[in-house]
C-alpha cells in the first residue's frame, strides 16, 4: 500500500497502523485518514471538500481536508478499491467537550453554508428514500418467503418483516402528517450533518467530511439518540435529557424540528441495515454477529415501543406548548 500512495500521491507512509476503524499515518505533525471511497463518487467528494473547506474556514479546527491525487482527481484506486485520503494537522491537546453543543454549534456553522449542494442533498427526501428501502426489501423478503428459510436468521428475517414494514408505513405517515401540518423555521433549513451521528464518531478528535450529507438538523439528533439507546444495555434516560439540554442552549428546536425527530426514530434503519448487513457479510463470523444483534432487537422490540411511546415526556417537552401528535396504535 504505501508503494501505491506514494505512486498516486506523492506522501511517505511509512508506518500505517489502525485508528478509530480507519488505516492512518503519520507525516511530520499532519494525521493521515486512508478512506474507502465504494459509495462516494468524484461529485459527491467534491461537494464534500468544499464542505470541510468552509467548516474549516469558520473556525472549526477538527475538520480534515481532502488531499488530492498527483492526477488532480478527488478519489484514488489502490488495490483496485477506491480510496480517499484526508488530512488534518495534530492538535497538541484534546479538550472536553459537551456533545450536545458541540453539535449544536457544527449545525449553526452548516446553515449558513452558502453554496448549491446537489449530489450530498437529502433534505426533504426522507419519504422518497425510505419508500425506496422498505420497497427493495419487501422484494427481497418475498423472494426468501417463497423459499425454505436457510437458517434462524432467515427465519427470524421471515417472521418479522411484515412487523417493521408496518412500523415504516407508521413513520412515513407522520412525517408526511408534519410536512403538511406545520410550517418549518429558521433552524429548520439545511445544514451539514453526518450520515449516522453518534459520539464515537467525534471522539477520536478528527471529524471526517466522507462521513457528512447536507440535510435537517434533525437527522444528527434522532440518530444520535438511537446510537445511544441501541448501545447501552443500561439506558440512560438522563444522559438523552442533558443532550437536548446542551443543543437546546445553543439552537432551541421547533415543533417541526421535534416531529422530524420522532419520524426518523420510528423509522426502523436498525432493522433495514442488520438484515442488509448479513446478506452483505462474507464471513461466517460476521454473519453470527448480525444473527445476534437481530435477535437482540426483535427481543427488546417492546421496549423499543415503550421508549417511542415515552419519547416526548422523555425529554420533557412542554406538551401545552407543542401539542405533538402521538402514534395511538402505542398507547
Amino acid at each position: 500500500m504505501q508503494k501505491q500512495i506514494y505512486e498516486k500521491y506523492g506522501l511517505r507512509a511509512d508506518n500505517i497502523e489502525k485508528r478509530d476503524g480507519y488505516d492512518t499515518f503519520i507525516i511530520e505533525n499532519d494525521l493521515y485518514f486512508i478512506v474507502p471511497a465504494l459509495n462516494i463518487t468524484e461529485g459527491e467528494m467534491a461537494e464534500l471538500q468544499q464542505m470541510s473547506i468552509y467548516m474549516l474556514a469558520k473556525g472549526d479546527e477538527s475538520v480534515a481536508s481532502l488531499v488530492p491525487t498527483r492526477a488532480g482527481t478527488m478519489i484514488a484506486h489502490i488495490h483496485e478499491q477506491p480510496i480517499v485520503i484526508l488530512r488534518r494537522t495534530i492538535q497538541p491537546y484534546m479538550r472536553t467537550m459537551s456533545i450536545g453543543k458541540e453539535l449544536a454549534k457544527f449545525h449553526q456553522r452548516g446553515r449558513t453554508y452558502p453554496y448549491y449542494v446537489n449530489y450530498c442533498k437529502r433534505i426533504g427526501q426522507w419519504k422518497e428514500l425510505w419508500g425506496k428501502r422498505v420497497d427493495q426489501m419487501e422484494m427481497f423478503w418475498r423472494g426468501k418467503l417463497k423459499m425454505h428459510p436457510e437458517n434462524a436468521f432467515e427465519r427470524m428475517f421471515i417472521d418479522s418483516f411484515p412487523y417493521y414494514l408496518g412500523l415504516t408505513e407508521n413513520a412515513i405517515q407522520y412525517l408526511v402528517d408534519t410536512e403538511l401540518d406545520d410550517e418549518p423555521h429558521a433552524v429548520d433549513c439545511a445544514t451539514i450533518c453526518h450520515q449516522r451521528f453518534n459520539e464515537r464518531l467525534w471522539r477520536r478528535g478528527t471529524k471526517l467530511p466522507t462521513e457528512w450529507v447536507y440535510d435537517h438538523c434533525g437527522r444528527d439528533l434522532a440518530e444520535w439518540v438511537r446510537y445511544v439507546y441501541h448501545a447501552n444495555p443500561s439506558f440512560e434516560e438522563r444522559k438523552i435529557k442533558r443532550f437536548f439540554a446542551e443543543y437546546q442552549r445553543v439552537t432551541p428546536l421547533t415543533r417541526f424540528s421535534w416531529r422530524l425527530i420522532y419520524s426518523r426514530l420510528l423509522f426502523p434503519i436498525h432493522y433495514f441495515e442488520c438484515i442488509e448487513g448479513y446478506y452483505l457479510a462474507q464471513k461466517e463470523e460476521e454473519k453470527r454477529m448480525y444473527e445476534e444483534k437481530l435477535l437482540h432487537i426483535l427481543n427488546h422490540s417492546s421496549k423499543y415501543e415503550q421508549f417511542l411511546r415515552m419519547f416526548y415526556d422523555l425529554v420533557e417537552l412542554p406538551a401545552n406548548r407543542f401539542r405533538l401528535p402521538k402514534m395511538k396504535w402505542l398507547s
